[in-house]
């Protein structure tokens, strides 16, 4: 079939598919400070590569998982710990804010930023979320997004009539996107190059890829521990990780790792296949059991 001049000139004009190795720019932004952890082991695997982090909190959590106060208020009066049941919401998210800074500088990333929403959030409460979000993309000009499920279907892919901080969030961030991308008077318009979102809100069968986070496995577990908020113990926060970010990594052939589903299908310069999948095909079985045993093979 013939092209027109115009079909040609498009054709040649087209921007080459590259894959960057510069320095990429990530936004993680969830609703609540604890939310991050779910994605901190790749954004330590892009710290340690050069990448720049920053992590945005909607809401300050001081509502969120205050499970030390909802065990003290099943007791009888009299045995009630006063020093939990009359702290104040915003000592709870001050404590949990300083939680989030700690987690964060074990994976490198130093930017940190709690907007402080009201709970429950909700958009058309505080619409004004969304020009704070825009700020943000404006100020970080990510190239990458990460955020948190933006839909909310329920089980049997059937649509939930429930509202949370979450789908509330990314509604809001979303707008903001859209917002930071078109002709402003007061600011330089930004495009966000690729958006994920986090593979722990979906079904196994939903998640597109998996980042192996098995060297980073100590650290989530440290991270884990700090939200001491929300009642985590070092027992917990290594049972936690092991069976949560060890499922994901027991069906992806590795020790650990954190699903991620792309917003769309992304544009390539050519089919790309991981070397741990190359190498996979080629071992055999029982170099394979033991890597995903984690014990140690010349092998492997």
């Amino acid at each position: 079939m013939l092209q027109s001049p115009t079909e040609q000139a498009a054709i040649s004009d087209r921007p080459e598919v590259t894959v960057t190795e510069e320095p990429l720019r990530f936004l993680v932004v969830s609703a609540h400070p604890h939310d991050f952890t779910h994605c901190a082991g790749t954004c330590g695997i892009h710290t340690s590569r050069g990448d720049s982090v920053t992590v945005v909190s909607v809401t300050s959590g001081a509502y969120t998982h205050n499970e030390k106060l909802h065990d003290e208020l099943l007791k009888p009066e009299a045995e009630r710990d006063p020093a939990i049941v009359n702290q104040t919401p915003e000592q709870y998210a001050s404590g949990k804010a300083e939680e989030l800074r700690q987690a964060c500088a074990i994976f490198g990333i130093t930017d940190v930023r709690i907007l402080g929403f009201p709970q429950p959030f909700r958009l058309e409460r505080y619409p004004e979320t969304i020009e704070s979000l825009r700020d943000v993309i404006l100020d970080v000009r990510p190239h990458v997004l990460i955020t948190t499920n933006p839909s909310s279907d329920g089980q049997r892919q059937v649509v939930s009539g429930t509202r949370d901080d979450h789908t509330e969030s990314v509604r809001a961030l979303m707008d903001a996107r859209t917002l930071a991308s078109a002709y402003v008077r007061d600011a330089r318009p930004h495009r966000i190059a690729a958006t994920y979102f986090m593979g722990v809100y979906y079904q196994r069968d939903e998640i597109d890829f998996v980042v192996d986070v098995t060297d980073w496995y100590e650290q989530r577990v440290q991270a884990e521990a700090l939200f001491e908020s929300q009642g985590h113990t070092d027992a917990y926060a290594r049972r936690r990780i092991t069976v949560g970010v060890g499922n994901t990594g027991w069906f992806s052939g590795t020790l650990y790792a954190e699903g991620f589903v792309r917003e769309r299908p992304e544009l390539l310069p050519h089919i790309t296949v991981a070397e741990s999948a190359l190498v996979k095909a080629a071992g055999s079985h029982e170099v394979h059991r033991r890597r995903i045993a984690g014990e140690d093979s010349e092998d492997s």
